[in-house]
């Protein structure tokens, strides 16, 4: 999602945002709730009008006890500023779920609302509209005219057809507004983005309707405690996964809607709620008329031709009349619409014309390969599953290779590249494989000892010395050591020598010594001093 933006310049009038939902249990007020908090937390001043005929527990989930409404301050019971509730967050909260777009019954209760409504106005920046999961008159008036939609959604089939059907009455109201589909519950990002792409596309080919992406909200175990607290999990849990989803939201809120000049106002808003033609009564009134609205010729002729009948003078004619065949295809598809609609599915003999259609119409590859991935995206949309298992896929891969040994070799090699970027392991063990391969009958020694050799170079390439057991390891470090103790021992040898040729001159000294006293002694001549030096 795009970063947060806040603007310091406070619109003149406040933005009102309305968030629906077509089903029960897809969290909706629990979005409103949270984004209203987030929202706040970025300081924004922000309302929550409840309008919610259904639970209407907007006020439970963020802890408060509403004692009054709002047609109780039109009656003049209670001011404005009774009914208004502020949760720890400062955001405020109108209960006005009896309302629900009905017209006050006196001018002076439009006095009043015309002055509670002005009051709210100069508080809050925002007012975020929670409406009912439904899609009656009421709840589709509060969303053509709001400034902008949320449509919360979730992967759920029901709730996915249940939003699709509150799409269909929008589009036969000529809706024409921005809505953007928010998706809760999500597994996780890209669970949600494939939701809101199949749905997108099925509105888009369906009824021609654009919806952009709003959002997502992941699936957190926090919100139900932050539900069990009755407190928002932005403030419980201000760094959980659904907290950041909630304050993305609440970010780009603030910057796509946030940023324009100025909203239409709560006032203006509410006014013409209350007073401007529901654009789909027109609509459904015209549609309704439209079966009387025959010519003349019609009118005069009052024979009931009964089904058959009048299929034998459409076929009659259609053999033997030039006819324009672009009216011709829009009947067609007009008479299978009321054929739907009349009887909830389409004509039995739909699925050989369809077989018939893709025959005949000679498709290019391309085109094929469309209608095959709209397929896919229609089976994955009904039953929440691709259509085909990994099995599958991969069994239908094999098969497409077969004889192709490159191509074979070059898909494992990018499957065990893709697991070891996603796991950072590799596929196999290369151990237990090796071992597994040396127990092959046709593994002889003469593989063993190439597969050894081609060892040795891998570890000479890899740590730039020769490959050495550890037994040859252990026996080149025994030599090493012996040659030293050899070199040790001769030079003890040496200095033992050295030492005995020592002694021998010692002694050789001592016997001249000797000699020479001893002649002195003899010859009875005193012992001179310099004598006995120099012995």
């Amino acid at each position: 999602m795009d970063s947060l933006y806040i603007s310091d310049q406070r619109p003149s009038k406040p933005h009102i945002i309305v968030f629906a939902g077509a089903k029960n249990g897809v969290g909706k007020t629990s979005v409103v709730a949270n984004v209203a908090a987030a929202m706040a937390l970025r300081g924004k001043r922000v309302c929550v009008f409840d309008v919610d005929t259904g639970l209407s527990n907007i006020s439970a989930l963020l802890g408060l006890r509403p004692a009054y409404r709002l047609e109780q301050a039109l009656s003049g019971e209670k001011t404005i500023a009774e009914v208004l509730l502020k949760t720890g967050e400062d955001v405020g909260v109108v209960s006005a779920a009896n309302l629900m777009g009905g017209a006050p019954v006196s001018a002076e209760q439009v006095l009043r609302l015309t002055a509670a409504l002005t009051e709210l106005e100069a508080q809050f920046d925002y007012f975020l509209i929670d409406t009912a999961a439904t899609h009656t008159d009421a709840v589709l008036r509060f969303i053509e005219l709001a400034q902008s939609t949320f449509l919360v959604v979730s992967g759920d089939p029901a709730a996915l057809t249940d939003a699709f059907a509150l799409l269909k009455a929008l589009n036969a109201r000529l809706y024409s507004g921005s809505l953007r589909v928010v998706v809760n519950q999500a597994v996780d990002y890209p669970a949600a983005t494939d939701t809101y792409r199949r749905f997108a596309a099925v509105a888009e080919k369906c009824l021609k309707l654009k919806v952009e992406y709003g959002g997502f909200v992941i699936r957190d175990e926090n919100l139900p405690k932050a539900v069990a607290l009755q407190m928002s999990v932005v403030d419980l849990a201000a760094n959980s996964p659904a907290s950041r989803c909630l304050f993305a939201l609440a970010d780009n809120i603030i910057k796509h809607i946030g940023s324009e000049t100025a909203g239409s106002g709560l006032l203006e808003y509410w006014q013409t709620l209350l007073t401007a033609e529901p654009s789909g009564h027109a609509v459904a009134d015209a549609a309704a008329s439209e079966p009387m609205a025959v010519n003349s010729s019609v009118a005069t002729d009052k024979t009931d031709f009964s089904v058959s009948e009048l299929s034998r003078r459409l076929l009659s004619a259609m053999k033997n009349q030039l006819l324009d065949q672009p009216e011709l295809e829009r009947f067609t598809g007009e008479f299978v619409e009321a054929y739907c609609e009349q009887f909830g599915r389409f004509p039995t003999a739909f699925k050989p014309l369809f077989y018939r259609w893709l025959e005949t119409e000679n498709y290019a590859e391309p085109r094929l390969i469309e209608l095959v991935a709209t397929l896919e995206a229609l089976h994955a949309m009904r039953y929440q599953r691709p259509m085909f298992s990994l099995e599958e896929n991969a069994a239908r891969l094999v098969a497409q290779l077969q004889g192709q040994r490159e191509q074979h070799k070059d898909l494992v090699e990018q499957l065990c590249a893709a697991y070891r970027q996603a796991f950072h392991a590799e596929v196999f063990d290369a151990e237990q494989v090796l071992l597994e391969r040396m127990q092959a009958e046709d593994f002889t020694e003469q593989h063993f000892e190439e597969l050894l050799q081609k060892l040795r170079e891998g570890f000479q390439a890899r740590f730039k010395r020769p490959y050495q057991s550890r037994y040859e390891l252990a026996l080149t470090s025994t030599v090493e050591a012996l040659n030293v103790m050899g070199v040790d021992q001769q030079n003890l040898q040496d200095e033992i020598t050295m030492l005995m040729h020592g002694f021998q001159l010692l002694g050789s000294r001592r016997e001249k010594l000797l000699i020479a006293l001893n002649a002195l002694q003899d010859s009875g001549l005193p012992l001179a001093a310099s004598v006995i030096r120099d012995n």
